[in-house]
């Protein structure tokens, strides 16, 4: 009897210890969140995200400077890092004052003086998206993806993307000393460029008659897409149809591109009606094909197509289906390779999340990931002819094509 009573206090002892653990608010596991039973459908969802609720936790009950935490601003630099993660570089959350920031990029305001490229705000830099054509970043060959980590003096890794673009603005032509990372395959080499600000009014469309061996070529330079792209394309097409082309070059060099309406009508103007100009595909949705609306006034004039290495989006569609639907000679080297299209969600405090929602495929259907728009004849851009003597070798071969 005596045994039992002491197995008995024994018991009791163990069991009000138990009960102390279970409700001391200064146990570990009991700041683990209770989403979810093993057993139920969202316990993946609990295995993923409650490492994160128990840290938040943690440092709200036991972090000795509980003044330094901002539950908000952390959530969001945590937010930030969890997209960064997926290594894309078009997808990015911008908080409500990089997201004006990018908004005002894409406005483009005619009054507008700094660098002209687009840009967003990622970890310790700015990354350069996208760069117009014949603009101040162009003509100091500033690059897609290249990295801006120092704007004159200062750098940027603790600036908002506004802060940041402030500093490249105003006045035009001053100067601003812009030290970037560009990356070439495995290396990486830091420059230091100067760029000249300036107001522009870049034509989207320009083009010229050129007397070749008593043939007349028409040179058309598209520098970008707006919504009135197609509409000065075909009004210039209506001039030169007066004369008699034989020939057309067409510059796509250093090209980005926006509106897909647009360029898919670009593309209506050489290829032959219902062929195929480009293919959208996408995750959960059905994809949509885009076929030549048949404009009948260029499909019969032989095309060369210069590309080069930031020939990107729109435009390397447009020279893969120029050359698989209508055996247009691509001139120069493989494109950009960006064939994806990235959508804007906006969340209710300006915060927003870019990000890829599809890709394009040309007419043939190869794989993004297989690959570039090739060119049928390579020829190398030669940079300091073209800085010191303002020669295009490029174009002088796509010329020697007609002799």
């Amino acid at each position: 009897m005596k045994f039992i009573r002491w197995f008995i206090v024994f018991l009791c002892w163990i069991l009000v210890w138990l009960i102390i653990i279970k409700y001391n608010p200064n146990n570990i596991s009991n700041k683990i969140p209770n989403i979810v039973t093993k057993n139920s459908s969202l316990w993946y969802y609990q295995d993923k995200y409650s490492r994160f609720e128990l840290v938040d936790a943690i440092l709200k009950d036991d972090y000795y400077y509980p003044e330094n935490i901002n539950t908000w601003v952390m959530i969001q630099d945590a937010v930030k890092a969890y997209v960064d993660a997926i290594k894309d570089p078009y997808t990015v959350y911008m908080d409500a004052e990089e997201n004006s920031g990018f908004m005002n990029e894409l406005e483009w305001e005619d009054h507008f003086e700094w660098i002209w490229a687009v840009v967003s705000k990622k970890d310790y830099y700015v990354l350069i998206e996208e760069v117009i054509k014949n603009a101040p970043a162009y003509k100091a060959w500033i690059k897609p993806l290249d990295r801006i980590i120092k704007i004159d003096d200062d750098y940027v890794q603790d600036m908002s993307l506004d802060e940041a673009v402030s500093k490249m603005r105003w006045p035009a032509w001053s100067i601003v000393v812009i030290t970037a990372e560009r990356s070439n395959w495995e290396e990486t080499e830091i420059l230091k460029i100067e760029v000249t600000r300036d107001t522009i009014d870049v034509p989207s469309v320009t083009s010229d008659i050129l007397n070749i061996w008593e043939k007349k070529i028409w040179y058309i330079e598209i520098s970008t897409i707006w919504e009135e792209t197609e509409k000065l394309f075909k009004k210039t097409i209506s001039e030169l149809l007066l004369e008699w082309i034989e020939w057309v070059i067409l510059d796509l060099r250093w090209n980005w591109g926006w509106y897909l309406d647009i360029w898919v009508d670009i593309a209506s103007h050489f290829i032959p009606k219902w062929q195929l100009v480009v293919s959208a595909k996408y995750r959960w949705y059905s994809n949509t094909n885009y076929y030549s609306k048949w404009y009948w006034d260029l499909e019969w004039i032989k095309t060369v197509v210069l590309i080069d290495w930031l020939t990107a989006s729109a435009w390397e569609i447009i020279a893969l289906a120029l050359q698989e639907q209508v055996w247009a000679i691509l001139l120069w080297t493989t494109t950009f390779w960006k064939w994806s299209i990235q959508t804007i969600y906006p969340f209710q405090d300006w915060d927003s999340i870019k990000y890829t929602v599809w890709a394009r495929y040309p007419p043939s259907d190869m794989s993004v990931n297989e690959i570039w728009a090739a060119p049928d004849i390579v020829v190398e851009f030669d940079a300091e002819a073209y800085v010191n003597n303002d020669m295009d070798n490029q174009l002088e071969e796509a010329k020697n094509l007609f002799n």
